[in-house]
């Protein structure tokens, strides 16, 4: 804080400096970009975890929260903030010093219709072309256009026999002349077209009804022979608009909906907005529930490795089918722990605030050691199947590497990061709940290709087999929840809140404005950085390694369309 007063005085108009490695500023917008260097540069922000915008219409303004932390040279998150009027908002891109700015950036203008100038391709990201010009994350955002009648929605073919809709206003809006007026871009098609240079490149199109492609995501390709030279992707074809919709819930109700993110990741979802709101009501859950709460988020996050990993080597060929088949009846194993827990096998709504829904059921020790000594066994047995297959190394090794410096500049986390040799897991650099206690290693590769990426994940189970076993030895007996009255009204402030999901870094950022319902939630998901990350990924990738590479990264297209 005093470092970025002495070198810009009078940039920093409000500042807070928490106990947790928390810094909150807000800095003058003419300074952004320059405080925003410094702090890279000379305080080793090397990491863009990603960017908030926040509509204060009592206040007639906008802010953008920009959130900068580092790969391991310190602990502290910076969350600086800069203030624009509602009229014409515009602020200064990020992305001359970040590259993995540019998603963030993009979803803040289609959402708000805050420009970011210097931004070299300001498109939509979630959105459908038809729908953008209506922000509709704004306070005073009324809903879509329906789309669901011929009267609204107009049908028409193009004279290349493409069909394309019309949204029609709502004529209440036409009525009150608040129609907006549609920003001028060049179409998805249009992007990619312009980049073909000759006749013997073409757009190969993968996705999104592609059996190949690791989600419904579109993934084209620009190739020349069997060479990739470029990448397009585009995101969104399920968006179901969960932030907007937590914020017209109670803070309880917002529970239900971390689940739907991501059924993978729904526990570490549910552990990282409990733990946002924990910190709004300046409270601590009981260590019994957190020992609870650290049981199931490695439970959560074997079996999603298993699942993972067994689905995308069902691509692969050779011999990697057959896994697919045993680590679904192993992931079965791990299902039935946590059912016997939560009652749920998949969407859990099981951590509070303050604690757990419920205590461990009688005799879950002893019916979980076993169980994970097999894992164990079996993890084990994975990882020498996969050594041993030659038609397997020959697909992975080597292929999609990403370098440490390059996996830090496109802004992945988790096990692809953990993979280009950097010890980088929030459990280490931002502990929660008793993980300090925890004796455990943070697996990593130097390799830092699709092979390497698949080990960490293996790897993982066997470490998160070691932190349960020693919960269940650690585990103290006690409350397992604070408490609280049904409906919460946090005062007034903000908080941000980091775990690591099976998928790397995921954070929420939560206000309150005093009221029984959260006036902002921001979701910064890891697998929406692993989809920015991809297209320079394939570049100079054959065609038939592509599948290999995405799915290496063990994507989740729900949690990008949260």
């Amino acid at each position: 804080m005093s470092a970025i007063q002495s070198a810009f005085p009078g940039s920093v108009l409000e500042s807070r400096v928490e106990s947790d490695r928390r810094l909150w500023i807000t800095v003058d917008p003419k300074k952004l970009v320059e405080i925003t260097q410094f702090l890279r540069d000379k305080k080793d922000f090397d990491h863009y975890s990603g960017a908030a915008g926040v509509d204060r219409i009592n206040e007639n303004l906008f802010e953008v929260v920009e959130i900068l932390t580092s790969h391991g040279a310190h602990q502290v998150v910076v969350m600086m903030k800069v203030r624009v009027p509602r009229d014409k908002p515009s602020v200064r891109s990020l992305t001359g010093l970040y590259w993995n700015a540019n998603w963030y950036e993009r979803e803040i203008w289609e959402m708000y219709g805050i420009n970011f100038e210097g931004h070299p391709e300001l498109y939509p990201l979630l959105l459908p072309d038809e729908l953008v010009g209506y922000w509709p994350w704004r306070k005073d955002f009324k809903g879509y256009p329906d789309t669901t009648t011929g009267e609204r929605a107009i049908e028409q073919v193009g004279p290349d026999g493409y069909t394309e809709f019309k949204i029609m206003p709502h004529p209440e809006m036409i009525k009150a002349g608040v129609v907006p007026e549609r920003p001028k871009y060049p179409t998805f098609r249009e992007r990619e077209e312009a980049e073909i240079k000759s006749d013997s490149e073409m757009i190969m199109h993968m996705g999104p009804q592609h059996a190949i492609v690791p989600g419904p995501f579109l993934l084209d390709l620009l190739i020349e022979g069997e060479r990739v030279k470029k990448a397009f992707l585009d995101v969104g074809y399920i968006h179901k608009g969960i932030e907007k919709i937590m914020e017209n819930r109670t803070y309880l109700q917002g529970i239900v909906y971390t689940d739907r993110m991501c059924y993978l990741a729904s526990i570490t979802n549910n552990e990282a907005y409990c733990g946002a709101v924990e910190r709004l009501l300046n409270i601590t859950p009981p260590e019994r529930a957190q020992y609870i709460r650290v049981i199931l988020a490695e439970l959560s996050r074997i079996q999603s490795h298993l699942l993972g990993t067994g689905e995308f080597l069902t691509l692969l060929g050779a011999a990697t089918y057959s896994p697919f088949q045993y680590m679904i009846i192993d992931r079965e194993d791990l299902v039935y722990l946590m059912e016997s827990i939560t009652g749920a096998r998949i969407t859990h709504t099981f951590v509070r605030f303050g604690g757990v829904r419920n205590d461990l059921p009688d005799g879950f020790a002893d019916k979980a050691r076993p169980i994970l000594k097999r894992m164990r066994e079996r993890t084990e047995e994975y990882m020498d199947l996969l050594h041993s297959d030659p038609i397997y190394t020959r697909r992975m090794r080597g292929i999609g590497v990403l370098s440490p410096g390059d996996a830090r500049r496109l802004g992945v986390s988790g096990p692809p990061l953990r993979a280009s040799d950097t010890p980088y897991d929030m459990r280490r650099e931002d502990p929660i709940l008793v993980y300090p206690d925890l004796d455990f290693k943070v697996v990593t590769r130097k390799a830092g290709d699709a092979e390497a990426r698949v080990e960490v994940r293996l790897e993982e189970i066997l470490e998160s087999i070691h932190i349960i076993e020693q919960c269940l030895d650690q585990i103290p007996e006690g409350p397992i929840q604070e408490k609280l009255p049904k409906k919460i009204k946090p005062e007034p402030g903000e908080a941000y809140y980091r775990v690591e999901d099976p998928r790397g870094e995921m954070g929420f950022y939560v206000i309150s404005d005093g009221s029984e319902k959260p006036y902002r939630v921001k979701v910064r998901g890891p697998v929406y950085a692993y989809m920015q990350a991809l297209p320079p990924l394939l570049e100079g990738a054959y065609v038939a390694d592509v599948v290999a590479i995405a799915g290496s990264m063990d994507a989740c297209t729900s949690e990008v369309d949260r």
